[in-house]
């Protein structure tokens, strides 16, 4: 046996750390399972590199207690109750994500379309995305940022070399399941094949609003600001008027979806996110005001009204957005024609049955009955 809890000699370990591209991988790391006194232990079972690959190598491990792992919106292994670390190991073959002490999976560079990091006062964060979802890692502040962005730019240069995969992860050999694997999350191709659809819609864009979105609807346009003013039936008290709030993102952009059923607007909160969701059948009226920095689309409805601030995309695409939130609203407030499928004319057919029964009985002439059968041949 090697350093507490490891099935490996300490030698591989060390031969592995030092190989690594990042100073984020010891040997320690690789081959133990339990953390400090008072730190949260690594895996319930075996060591890190005990789940490695024969040949793989490790670059880069990042770590964070207590935060889990998201995917999309489902967050797995999140909250004080857990007793082990969250981890990131990013090797030359996979992405490894592991949480609760038994449950990992790896993420292939195959699936892997692009990166973006994020430094914090506590934490940083790296998300990898995907064609169908964004994968969060939460990192521990004092990680050196450096390293985290070395990382980003790794996984960007190994997901170039891959082959495309139609598979984001693969469960890791002796963990179980990370996510479940019947949660539906919205294709992204899907979505974003549409027309008419601003320049400012991208694969990227749309995987910040995806999780608010239903699993069939389509995004036309995205704007991006900073607040949203909600005015009217009891919005609140504030700065900026009375019976009216302003929703500020502090934890991101305050984005807006316009799709093919409604205007569905997300801020993200430290603590989860505040949406907001205006179907078209509600909307009375749109109104664009532009300055010479910002945008604002105003919503009315028969309750509230929403001041929805637009940095991106530029004006000549908003202005595209309001002609189709009018058009969308114009075709929601349609009255409904109900069409009676069943026809006042009788069946000709059943006409003629009845004529050959009137002839057959006598009731009818020959030629009554030759000049009735051929006014109804005509209808058939």
């Amino acid at each position: 046996m090697g350093i507490l809890g490891s099935s490996k000699p300490d030698g591989p370990a060390e031969e592995l750390a030092a190989a690594a591209n990042g100073d984020s991988v010891t040997s320690k790391r690789l081959t133990t399972t339990s953390g400090s006194m008072l730190g949260l232990d690594h895996l319930s079972k075996q060591p890190l590199i005990d789940l490695l690959h024969d040949g793989e190598q490790p670059h880069y491990y990042f770590y964070i207690p207590n935060k889990g792992l998201t995917k999309g919106s489902e967050n797995v292994g999140g909250g004080m109750s857990s007793d082990y670390r969250t981890i990131c190991l990013i090797t030359d073959e996979r992405i490894l994500l592991i949480t609760n002490g038994n449950q990992g999976e790896a993420l292939n560079y195959g699936a892997v379309e692009d990166t973006e990091t994020n430094k914090g006062l506590s934490k940083q964060r790296l998300s990898i995305f995907t064609n169908e979802a964004e994968y969060i890692v939460y990192i521990a502040g004092k990680t050196d940022y450096d390293e985290v962005l070395a990382a980003s730019e790794y996984v960007l240069e190994k997901a170039a070399e891959a082959g495309n995969s139609s598979v984001d992860t693969t469960v890791i050999s002796g963990l179980q399941q990370v996510w479940d694997p019947t949660d539906e999350s919205i294709s992204t191709d899907e979505a974003l094949d549409v027309n008419p659809q601003g320049g400012y819609v991208t694969k990227e864009r749309f995987k910040k609003i995806r999780d608010i979105l239903d699993s069939d609807e389509k995004v036309h346009y995205i704007t991006r600001g900073s607040t949203v003013d909600v005015e009217g039936s009891g919005a609140g008290n504030s700065l900026w008027g009375d019976d009216r709030s302003r929703k500020s993102g502090t934890k991101g952009w305050v984005r807006a979806a316009i799709t093919d059923r409604r205007v569905a607007i997300k801020v993200p909160q430290i603590l989860g996110s505040d949406e907001r969701s205006i179907p078209y059948s509600n909307i009375t009226s749109v109104d664009l005001d532009t300055g010479l920095v910002n945008k604002r689309l105003t919503l009315q409805t028969a309750g509230q009204t929403y001041h929805i601030e637009a940095h991106e995309p530029g004006k000549d695409e908003v202005r595209d957005a309001v002609r189709f939130i009018r058009q969308k609203i114009s075709e929601a407030n349609q009255p409904q024609v109900i069409q009676n499928t069943e026809s006042s004319e009788p069946d000709p057919l059943d006409q003629l049955k009845k004529l050959k029964e009137l002839h057959d009985e006598g009731i009818l002439s020959d030629d009554e009955f030759e000049e009735k059968k051929a006014t109804l041949l005509e209808k058939v």
